[in-house]
């Protein structure tokens, strides 16, 4: 997979598997997220300007929470709205 990660140009290498999906729809269906969390555990960033390959330091937790907003558009179609992550945000 590859990432602009702020400007650091960076693919993202090794096994990077998603798990705990979950999907909320509000009441009115007119906005929703989507949760899912992924373990770094064996995966490592790229860079691809210089090659140079990094893991997770020491200490994190390689567990990582991502919330994903949706929204429809103008015609109906959901689009994401807006993305946050939290490392060692999944539940046990």
């Amino acid at each position: 997979m590859d990432q602009d990660l702020h400007g650091q140009e960076l693919t993202v290498i090794g096994k990077l598997p998603v798990f705990d999906p979950k999907v909320t729809i509000a009441k009115d269906k007119a906005a929703a997220s989507l949760s899912y969390c992924t373990d770094e555990s064996k995966a490592s960033t790229k860079s691809r300007k210089t090659g140079e390959v990094k893991g997770n330091p020491a200490g994190t937790d390689p567990e990582v929470l991502y919330v994903i907003s949706m929204g429809k558009n103008a015609q109906g179609v959901w689009q994401a709205v807006s993305a946050h992550s939290e490392r060692g945000g999944c539940a046990q």
